[in-house]
Order: C-alpha cells, then sequence, then structure tokens
C-alpha cells in the first residue's frame, strides 16, 4: 500500500518507462508500484532491505507489466565512476548503470549529502532526475518544485527526455 503523497510521486514518476530508484532501503513501495504500471524500475541502496528483496521477489512472479530489480549498490560509487568503468562493471553485476539505461534517477527521503551524487548519477546516464527530500530539509542542489497532492517533488534535471514539464518553478 502507498500512501496519497506516494501515489502522487508514482503518477509523476510513471511519465518515464525505466527508472532508478536511489536509497530504497526497505520502502519499495513506489517501486513496486511502478513496475504494476508497466515501468522497469531497478532500486539501490548500500543496504537494499529484506523487504525490498522480497517486493522485488513477489514482484518477478507476479503477472506485471513492469519489473522491479533490488540491487546493493552505492550511490557515491555509482556518480563517480565513468561510463567505461560501468560497461566493464556491468558484465559482473547489474549495480553499474550505463549511459541510455534508464530514463529517470528518483530518491524518497533524499538525505541532503546523497543530492549531489544523485544528481551526478542521473547526469551522467543523461536522466530526468527527481526526489523528495526528508521534509525538514531544503534542497542543496539547484532544483525546480513540482507540489503534487501531499508533498513536493523536486526536479534537479529534466533528462533527454525533454524539457521540464509546464509549472515547474526553477527558484530555491
Amino acid at each position: 500500500m502507498v500512501s496519497p503523497p506516494r501515489l502522487a510521486l508514482v503518477e509523476e514518476l510513471a511519465r518515464h518507462d525505466r527508472l532508478l530508484e536511489v536509497g530504497v532501503g526497505d520502502r519499495p513501495g513506489v517501486a513496486r508500484s511502478l513496475a504494476e504500471r508497466g515501468r522497469d524500475v531497478v532500486a539501490i541502496d548500500v543496504a537494499v532491505g529484506e523487504r525490498a528483496l522480497a517486493t522485488a521477489r513477489e514482484t518477478e512472479a507476479a503477472t506485471v507489466a513492469g519489473s522491479l530489480r533490488a540491487v546493493e549498490a552505492d550511490v557515491l560509487a555509482l556518480a563517480a565512476a565513468t561510463d567505461a568503468e560501468a560497461r566493464a562493471e556491468a558484465d559482473s553485476t547489474e549495480a553499474h548503470p550505463t549511459e541510455g539505461e534508464f530514463d529517470a534517477v528518483y530518491a524518497c527521503n533524499l538525505p541532503a549529502e546523497l543530492q549531489r551524487p544523485t544528481v551526478a548519477l542521473a547526469e551522467r546516464l543523461d536522466a530526468a532526475c527527481l526526489f523528495t527530500t526528508l521534509g525538514f530539509e531544503e534542497p542543496t542542489v539547484p532544483v525546480g518544485r513540482r507540489s503534487l497532492s501531499g508533498t513536493t517533488v523536486y526536479v534537479a534535471r529534466g533528462g533527454s527526455a525533454g524539457p521540464e514539464s509546464p509549472g515547474v518553478d526553477r527558484g530555491r
């Protein structure tokens, strides 16, 4: 079950077909909802929680149009990797995404210290970058703001899929 604010986030993210969630932890609800809507999602964290792994297995076994994979990976290392390094690692692990593999990188409750690396990863992948914060923190990177039902989504980059949606306030 996804809360109403998270459901609004799912609606926003469902505009993209291939998504990378940063910091899934043990909260796979958004990723699962996106997979149920036919999107392909890879959810990463330095320590993927058991619930996220179980949800990924359940999604794989279920009849859903999309997919969900939970992979242990560090956004700091992924952001710093070059595409050549990522391609070399891709043969041995799913944890090194390469340019063109994702349309969007997103995160729920992204802490300030992971915002820059998350945006850097999205830039390396030429993907859109959207996130929510912990609520009490302001973004530490330049963003546009989208007010959705019960939450604010920060858009750090629009990606190669085109410009950001109308109504994005680029102010900080």
